[in-house]
């Protein structure tokens, strides 16, 4: 029901209000890392909206690194890379290091040979690879 809510409100101008009151309530269920996944789906599907910086969302699903996050992220840069997603993704590199952070380079440096890349994506995409070479 609170994933619907975010799903219809994601065009309107409140959002971000709407936003912050489902994911308070999603927080508070006992199963709540359930919604990680349907919120990375809902960002896929509107690619050009703006979720914040990192905004209620992001703050959300990072709860969960170290606990399944981040392997629910990078399915969802495989199925339908978002410039939201790459920096989230981004976020993660920099926290990382050893072979967790060439792993997650890697999944960076992929992103570009899929074919849901446009020149937008792509060129964010070099960016940040840019900054961890």
């Amino acid at each position: 029901m609170q994933l619907e809510i975010l799903k219809n409100s994601v065009c309107k101008e409140e959002f971000f209000d709407i936003a912050y009151d489902v994911i308070e309530e999603i927080e508070s269920f006992e199963n709540a890392f359930d919604a990680v996944e349907p919120i990375l789906k809902l960002i896929e599907q509107n690619p050009d909206v703006d979720f914040g910086s990192p905004g209620q969302l992001v703050h959300f699903v990072e709860q969960f690194y170290g606990n399944g996050y981040e392997e629910k992220l990078v399915q969802s840069i495989q199925r339908s890379p978002t410039s939201h997603t790459i920096w989230m993704l981004n976020r993660i590199i920099n926290g990382s290091e050893g072979e967790q952070k060439k792993y997650y380079l890697n999944v960076l440096q992929a992103i570009l040979n899929s074919p849901n890349v446009n020149n937008q994506l792509s060129s964010i995409t070099k960016e940040f690879l840019s900054l961890h070479s």
